[in-house]
């Protein structure tokens, strides 16, 4: 996690003060920015004005043009960021490539900039999960995503759309796991990775050829890679399915399958092959990854009921997702328990402490609007129309 200033001390001093809090407070607040391509520090000048009310004292911040009460709901604005099958739209992502913003009535403030007023109100200091939509073209190959397993990293993703150019009966895919017919023709499994691990070399030294412009093997590569993919297994994938993904299992999502996607807050993987030229990186890491990598398919995901129209669709050990129907005219209060919420809508339309939230669209609900005394207003979720919608909702320790 970025290096956050510690600019809840002064507030808490303030509003414990004899004779309560000062009309405004003023900070000069560093913030350390280590993702950036050249590290920095920048300052921020920022004015704290309190706000007393039967229920408590609120916050609000104002840093140059941006006012925020810290105890109201934000709404995020997504970063786009290019891949050679598609692109990444990056909610909550911070570093190197792209920073998101939240959006206020004075325009887009970096995340990392609102994260800084308050971080013990706004995250009690726990990290973000990163919420990012994937959207890969809809060809064939040139839309697949890198075949691939982490170490630290896990993910979940729900499918919010299948394009019927790919996919003309709405079912897509992803490769997830290894092949278990194909396995089991095995005396064991390390002959089965070591023949993996041969067509994968095989595979990758055409496929080095042709990036380097060397079209004589083009001939070659639709078999190569046809043995290769061969050792994998193929998942369908429909509208509203979840895919759970923990460390070590290869998965690679397919062309035309738009999904949501949380996941640990890390930027690390090895990659075990892809059908285009890799570009962040000079090699592939197969060898490396083969003797971790997981064999065994995954059992289709189990989902947990917590409250009445919620289910808890993954639990890791670094975060947690909700899944919650919103009935038409209903409401649905988040719960007060958690660090933060992150809400991403993904079908119909509510309304959550003064704002709109449609299909992708998505909000950061801090610990303080979650545990406020103002939740009931600030927290709940409101579908003002007839018709149902559909709510994902992740922490830390949700």
């Amino acid at each position: 996690m970025q290096s956050l200033p510690d600019s809840d001390r002064a507030l808490d001093q303030a509003v414990g003060a004899a004779g309560g809090p000062p009309e405004t407070l003023r900070q000069t607040l560093t913030l350390a920015r280590r993702w950036r391509p050249a590290p920095d520090e920048l300052s921020l000048e920022v004015a704290y004005a309190f706000r007393r009310d039967g229920a408590g004292t609120r916050i609000e911040a104002r840093l140059g043009p941006h006012r925020l009460m810290l105890d109201e709901p934000v709404r995020l604005g997504p970063v786009e960021v290019a891949k050679p099958w598609g692109r990444e739209i990056w909610f909550t992502g911070i570093e190197a490539r792209g920073e998101s913003t939240i959006e206020t009535d004075a325009g887009a403030l970096p995340l990392s900039q609102y994260l800084a007023l308050a971080p013990k109100r706004l995250t009690g200091r726990r990290p973000l999960v990163l919420l990012k939509v994937l959207d890969p073209r809809p060809e064939p190959v040139l839309g697949d995503l890198y075949f691939e397993v982490h170490e630290q990293k896990r993910e979940v993703y729900v499918v919010t759309h299948v394009d019927r150019r790919a996919w003309p009966d709405g079912r897509g895919a992803i490769r997830f796991g290894m092949n278990p017919a194909l396995r089991r023709r095995y005396a064991d499994d390390d002959a089965f990775r070591r023949d993996y691990l041969g067509a994968v070399r095989r595979y990758e030294a055409v496929r080095r050829a042709l990036d380097a412009g060397d079209t004589s093997r083009a001939g070659e590569e639709p078999a190569l890679r046809a043995a290769m993919d061969a050792f994998t297994a193929v998942r369908p994938l429909e509208v509203g399915d979840v895919v759970v993904v923990p460390t070590w299992l290869p998965h690679a999502l397919q062309h035309g399958v738009r999904v949501v996607e949380f996941q640990t807050p890390t930027y690390e993987r090895y990659i075990l092959s892809f059908a285009q030229k890799v570009l962040t990186q000079p090699h592939w890491d197969t060898e490396a990854a083969l003797p971790r990598m997981r064999l065994d398919v995954p059992e289709p995901p189990r989902f947990e009921p917590v409250a009445p129209g919620a289910e808890r669709i993954v639990a890791f050990e670094d975060f947690r997702v909700w899944r919650v129907a919103v009935p038409g005219r209903g409401r649905f209060t988040l719960p007060d328990h958690p660090s933060y919420g992150l809400c991403m809508v993904v079908q119909g339309e509510l309304g959550l402490g003064g704002l709109r939230l449609g299909p992708e669209q998505a909000a950061f609900v801090p610990r303080a609007a979650l545990a406020g005394p103002h939740r009931a207003e600030l927290a709940t979720l409101v579908n003002d129309s007839r018709q149902p919608a559909v709510v994902l909702l992740a922490a830390p320790d949700l």
